[in-house]
């Protein structure tokens, strides 16, 4: 699909995030989650209306998918760390 641009959040995380992939899995009727996930295991989410809307955004982002969980390593990547419980991880607002 050309045209398609990937939203800012997502450029966001691939500029500051290193090796990033993305997963994308159907979650709803019309509705598909594009997960980035990052080589800590740090990651953002976005909802598009189409799988080929998501995948669009990930060859604008110009990053590497997967079709759903597919590849273990992605799985394994995505569970790696808790930033919330590190020390030196990111803060919850108060």
């Amino acid at each position: 699909m050309a045209g398609i641009r990937a939203p800012g959040a997502l450029l966001d995380f691939v500029k500051i995030h290193r090796e990033v992939e993305g997963v994308i899995q159907h979650v709803g009727r019309e509705t598909w989650d594009l997960l980035l996930i990052d080589v800590d295991g740090d990651w953002v989410r976005d909802e598009f209306s189409s799988k080929e809307r998501a995948e669009a955004a990930c060859r604008d982002l110009g990053v590497r998918w997967h079709d759903r969980w597919d590849d273990p390593r992605m799985t394994r990547r995505m569970s790696r760390g808790d930033p919330w419980s590190d020390p030196g991880g990111r803060r919850r607002a108060l």
